[in-house]
C-alpha cells in the first residue's frame, strides 16, 4: 500500500529507536512493525533488540526481538512465539509464499527453511494490523522477502559470509552471487551449516547435531518500463537433525519451493500497481527413533493477486488469495514394517480469501486505516476410514475421532470474516499515539483437526475434525516519543479469544477443545544517545494468558523479560554489551496436573545472561565480528521449550552455555 506523507513522517521520526547507526553496506534489513514505532535496522548491527551473533535459521533470529520468544526442541528449528501465540496463529511467508512443514510435531516450522543471510529484508508485524497476507495472523505476520537486486556498475555483486560458534562446533557458510543490470538479473544463493552437540551451562551435552544445506536460483526480466517478471527455485535439505524434545530425530527433511512474481506499474488512472504471485512448496520429512519410523509429506500450492490504487483521497490495497495444502503421514513399526497409526490421514485444507484495505490522511496530524477480509475454508481427511495398526491396536482415525468426540464426519467448511481499524494521531513534533482494534479468525491446522496417534503406542494424541476456528478480538494502544537524543515507545494490548483451540491432557490422551481465553501484555522500548557514539537501549515484554472457562493459565506463555544494551560505534568500529534478565514463570498449566492438563513442563526459574559483541567494517566491504554469548556460562531453559525423558524424569531442552563466536563477511 502507498503510505501517506504523515505515516512516512511518523515512521521516519521513529526509525531511530534502538538504532546505533545504519550501515548501507549491510545486505539484510529487518523491519519491526508493532504499530508505532516502525523500526528499521540492519540485521548485523550491534543494536538493542537485534541479535548480533550468528543464527542457524529464522526462528533463532526472531527470538531476539521484544515480545518474541521461541520453542526449542533441538539445536535448530526454533518455533517462534509472538505475544504468546504460535504455530498457525502466525502468518509466516517466505519470499511471498507459504510453506507448511512436513512434521506433525513441528520439527520443521516454516522458519526452519530460512537461511537468513539469503533474504534482503525481514518484516515483523506484531498483532493484527493488516489483512493482506492471509487469514488468521492473530499473533502477527512475518515476511522473509527478496528484492530486485541493486547491481554495481561492474555488472555483478558477490557476497560471502561465514561464521563459527565454539559451543557445538557450529559453522555456517553462505554465498550470494548476482549478475545483470536494470533490465534483468540472474542470482544464485547457497548456504550450508553444520553443528555437533552443544553443552548447556552445567556442562551437560545436549543432543543438537544437524546438517543443513540450501540452494536457490532466481531470475528476473523487465518486460517493459513498467512490468517485471521474476521466478525462483529453491531447495533446502536438512539431514541427521537431532530433536530430544520430540523423542524422535529427523534423518532428513527436504523442501522444494518455486515462486513466480509479475508486477506492473500503472501510469494513468486510479490503479497504481498490480502484483500476481504464484508459489508451490513441497516438503518430505522423516521422523525416526528406535521403535518407529514415520515418513510424511506436505505440499502447498497458492496464488495471490494484489492491486494498489488511489481513489477518493484513500490509498487502497485489495485482492484475493488461495492456498491448498495436502498432508500425509503414517508411522510404521521398525521391527515389523507394519503401520502403527496415522498422524495426517490424507489431509487437505483449502482456503480462498478476498480482502480490501485502505489508508487516509485526515488533516496533517491524523491517519486512519482499516481493512476487511473474508475466507472460505474447506477441510477433509480422505484416509480417515483406512485401518492402521495391527491386532488389538488396529483402528481407523475416524473410529478414534468418534471415541473421543462423538464425531462421525471428518469434512468441515468455514466462512470466516476478519478486519481491523487503526487511528494514528501526532500529538506534537515529538509524541505520537496509535490505537488499533481488530478481529481475526484462525482456522485449525492439520494436526489439531486430524492427528490420530495409536492408543497402543502410549499416550493417545487425537485431533478434533469439527473444532471451531478461533476468533480473536484485539485492542492495542501505542504511545511513542522521538527526538535527537531520546526515543521510546510503550505498547499495551488485550486479546479476547472466543473458541480458543486448547490442547489438553485428560489423563489418557492429548485432545483439543474450544474454550474462551484472553491474552494481554505490555511492551516498552527506549533508546538514549549519550553522544553520537554511545547509545543505551532497553526493552521489556510482559505477557499473561488465561483460560476463562476454568480460570487456569494458558501454556507456554513467556515470563517477564528485560533486556538492556550499551553500544558504542566510532567510524568502522562497533562494540556492545547486552544484559538479559528473565523472571521465573510460575503461571503455568502443567501436563502433570490432572486439574489442568496443559503443555507446560514445569515452573521455570528465572535467569540472567550477558552477551558481548564487537565488529570492524573495512571500507573495502570486508567485515569481521566476534563475541561471546552467555558470558558467565549460565544454565537456563526457555520456558516454552519442549521436554524429553531422562532417567524416567521429564527434562526441558536446555539452552547453550558459554558460546564464543566469530563471523566474517565480504562483498566483491
Amino acid at each position: 500500500m502507498k503510505k501517506s506523507l504523515l505515516a512516512l513522517a511518523i515512521a521516519a521520526a521513529q526509525s531511530q529507536l534502538a538504532l546505533a547507526g545504519h550501515d548501507d553496506d549491510q545486505h539484510m534489513v529487518i523491519e519491526i512493525n508493532q504499530g508505532l514505532p516502525q523500526l528499521e535496522t540492519a540485521i548485523r548491527e550491534t543494536t538493542s533488540g537485534v541479535k548480533a551473533s550468528p543464527v542457524s535459521d529464522g526462528g533463532e533470529l526472531l527470538q531476539s526481538l521484544t515480545g518474541v520468544s521461541a520453542i526449542r526442541m533441538g539445536g535448530r528449528a526454533l518455533d517462534p512465539v509472538i505475544r504468546g501465540q504460535k504455530e498457525t496463529q502466525l502468518n509466516i511467508l517466505l519470499d511471498g509464499g507459504y510453506i507448511h512443514g512436513g512434521c506433525p510435531n513441528r520439527m520443521d516450522p516454516p522458519t526452519a527453511y530460512t537461511s537468513v543471510d539469503s533474504y534482503d529484508r525481514v518484516t515483523v508485524i506484531k498483532g493484527n494490523r493488516t489483512v493482506v497476507y492471509g487469514g488468521g495472523g492473530s499473533g502477527g505476520t512475518v515476511l522473509f522477502e527478496r528484492d530486485w537486486p541493486m547491481i554495481d556498475n561492474k555488472g555483478y555483486n558477490a557476497d560471502l559470509a561465514g561464521s563459527y560458534r565454539g559451543n557445538g562446533e557450529q559453522w555456517e557458510l553462505g554465498l550470494d552471487l548476482v549478475t545483470g543490470n536494470d533490465d534483468g538479473y540472474i542470482r544464485f544463493i547457497a548456504h550450508e551449516g553444520e553443528s555437533e552437540n552443544y553443552d548447556d551451562g552445567d556442562g551437560n551435552e545436549v543432543s543438537s547435531k544437524y546438517d543443513s544445506q540450501s540452494n536457490a536460483l532466481l531470475a528476473g526480466i523487465r518486460l517493459s518500463d513498467n512490468t517485471t517478471l521474476q521466478a525462483s527455485f529453491e531447495k533446502a535439505d536438512e539431514e541427521d537433525v537431532l530433536f530430544p524434545g520430540a523423542s524422535m530425530d529427523s534423518p532428513y527433511a527436504d523442501a522444494e519451493n518455486t515462486r513466480i512474481k509479475l508486477e506492473h506499474q500503472f501510469t494513468q488512472g486510479a490503479l497504481l500497481q498490480l502484483k500476481v504471485e504464484a508459489y508451490q512448496s513441497d516438503v518430505i520429512h522423516l521422523m525416526e527413533n528406535m521403535m518407529m519410523t514415520s515418513p510424511s509429506s506436505s505440499d502447498t500450492d497458492g496464488m495471490r493477486i494484489v492491486m494498489d490504487a488511489h481513489a477518493a483521497d484513500i490509498d487502497w490495497t485489495f485482492g484475493a488469495d488461495l492456498q491448498k495444502n495436502n498432508r500425509d503421514a503414517v508411522a510404521f513399526m521398525i521391527s515389523s514394517g507394519m503401520s502403527a497409526f496415522s498422524q495426517w490421514p490424507g489431509v487437505e485444507i483449502d482456503q480462498h480469501g478476498f480482502f480490501v484495505e485502505g489508508e487516509k490522511s485526515v488533516g496533517k496530524d491524523d491517519v486512519v486505516s482499516a481493512g476487511l477480509r473474508y475466507d472460505r475454508v474447506e477441510a477433509s481427511a480422505s484416509r480417515a476410514g483406512e485401518t492402521f495398526g495391527m491386532g488389538m491396536g488396529a483402528h481407523t482415525p475416524l473410529s478414534q475421532y468418534t471415541t473421543y468426540y462423538g464425531v462421525t464426519e471428518t469434512d468441515s467448511t468455514e466462512d470466516n470474516v476478519g478486519g481491523f481499524a487503526s487511528w494514528t494521531h501526532r500529538l506534537n513534533d515529538q509524541y505520537t499515539v496509535e490505537t488499533t482494534v481488530s478481529r481475526s479468525v484462525r482456522t485449525a491446522d492439520a494436526t489439531e483437526r486430524y492427528i490420530a496417534k495409536n492408543p497402543m503406542m502410549g499416550q493417545d494424541w487425537i485431533g478434533n475434525p469439527q473444532i471451531d476456528p478461533e476468533k480473536h478480538h484485539q485492542i492495542e494502544a501505542v504511545l511513542a516519543k522521538a527526538d535527537e537524543q531520546l526515543q521510546w515507545s510503550l505498547t499495551g494490548w488485550y486479546n479476547r479469544v472466543d473458541d480458543y483451540i486448547l490442547r489438553f491432557n485428560n489423563g489418557s490422551a492429548d485432545l483439543y477443545k474450544n474454550v474462551d481465553a484472553e491474552l494481554y501484555g505490555i511492551e516498552a522500548e527506549v533508546s538514549y544517545a549519550f553522544s553520537s557514539n554511545l547509545t543505551l537501549g532497553s526493552s521489556l515484554a510482559w505477557i499473561k494468558g488465561k483460560n476463562k472457562d476454568d480460570d487456569t493459565h494458558l501454556s507456554r506463555i513467556a515470563p517477564l523479560e528485560l533486556t538492556t544494551s550499551l553500544d558504542y560505534q566510532k567510524q568502522q568500529w562497533k562494540v556492545g554489551a547486552e544484559w538479559k534478565l528473565v523472571a521465573e514463570q510460575n503461571d503455568v498449566c502443567l501436563s502433570s496436573d490432572a486439574n489442568c492438563g496443559g503443555q507446560d513442563v514445569r515452573q521455570t526459574p528465572g535467569y540472567g545472561i550477558v552477551n558481548l559483541h564487537g565488529e570492524y567494517a573495512a571500507q573495502s566491504g570486508f567485515v569481521v565480528a566476534a563475541g561471546v554469548d552467555n558470558l558467565f556460562d549460565k544454565a537456563y531453559t526457555l520456558h516454552e521449550s519442549r521436554d524429553y525423558v531422562l532417567d524416567s524424569d521429564p527434562v526441558q531442552v536446555a539452552e547453550p552455555g558459554q558460546n564464543i563466536w566469530v563471523r566474517v563477511s565480504a562483498r566483491f
